[in-house]
């Protein structure tokens, strides 16, 4: 005998059309069979929602790990936000749970009548629907893309001072270390080294991500982007190459956040006609 668990439908996106239950012959499901597509609805987009955060937590927290290791701590709202990342990830996961244990309640026979239903919804909850059907879940993911969109600017500059360190374009300056400076956020603490890079004017103030003698400058390679992630002063190859890497892949994402973004606009536009179009018809 089938399982009640054997028969909810997957993760999944919906595609084809349903019938509307107002069309002549058309038929009407059973309140009971409603309930369990909505139940099956929010557990499909809380389970979105759980991935988009995800995916957004690893790059804000990779960005962190990244800046601490390099010098370049990341500001507290920045941090905040990336926390808020992982509680959203939580609470997410907890609805999936509490959805899928009330569809495991619900009878066989309805399931079974309401799993092709919601298979088949044609306004599921896609990121890029307009209007959204499904309000809450719909927001919070854009959140989580809009955050990926954010870091990916701001790593903009690493792809740039990396790619320049490994193939030498980079200028070789000297840098004078005068303090060292602990920065603690509220798990952790890093020693790092204050000083200045001689570029042949007034200096910059710039710090390096390990603990050095003070007072005994060294020569160093001058970022050519000193904005974002590109504060950081690059110390060896291999930094240079994770620092390309993890930019590289967050940039990534941003541009799957691009097209979801376009395919919104062009919904909402599409929306905005069909309601000009309905508007005057309405008057007359």
């Amino acid at each position: 005998m089938l399982s009640q668990t054997w028969i909810l439908p997957p993760f999944r996106p919906y595609s084809s059309r349903v019938r509307s239950t107002s069309a002549p012959g058309a038929n009407v499901a059973s309140p009971e069979v409603a309930a369990a597509v909505r139940l099956m609805h929010r557990r499909h987009g809380w389970s979105l929602t759980a991935g988009t955060s995800l995916a957004a937590f690893g790059l804000g927290y990779g960005c962190i790990v990244n800046g601490n290791n390099e010098g370049a701590a990341a500001p507290p709202w920045f941090v905040d936000l990336t926390i808020a990342l992982a509680a959203l990830i939580v609470v997410s996961m907890i609805a999936v749970v509490a959805y899928h244990l009330r569809l495991r309640r619900t009878p066989l026979a309805v399931l079974t009548e309401a799993a092709p239903l919601a298979a088949r919804h044609p306004h599921g909850p896609h990121s890029h629907h307009y209007p959204p059907r499904h309000l809450v879940t719909w927001v919070l993911r854009w959140i989580g893309m809009v955050v990926i969109l954010f870091v990916a600017v701001v790593t903009v500059p690493a792809v740039v001072d990396g790619t320049a360190y490994l193939t030498g374009l980079e200028k070789t300056v000297t840098f004078d270390p005068t303090s060292h400076q602990t920065n603690c956020d509220r798990y952790s603490c890093q020693t790092v080294t204050d000083g200045t890079l001689e570029t042949g004017g007034a200096g910059i103030s710039a710090s390096w991500q390990n603990v050095v003698p003070l007072g005994k400058p060294f020569k160093i390679r001058e970022p050519v982007w000193r904005w974002g992630l590109g504060l950081a002063l690059i110390d060896s190859d291999g930094t240079a190459v994770i620092a390309i890497a993890i930019s590289l892949l967050i940039e990534g994402a941003a541009v799957l956040v691009v097209i979801q973004m376009t395919r919104l606009a062009l919904n909402w536009r599409r929306h905005r006609q069909r309601h000009s179009e309905v508007a005057p018809a309405s008057a007359a």
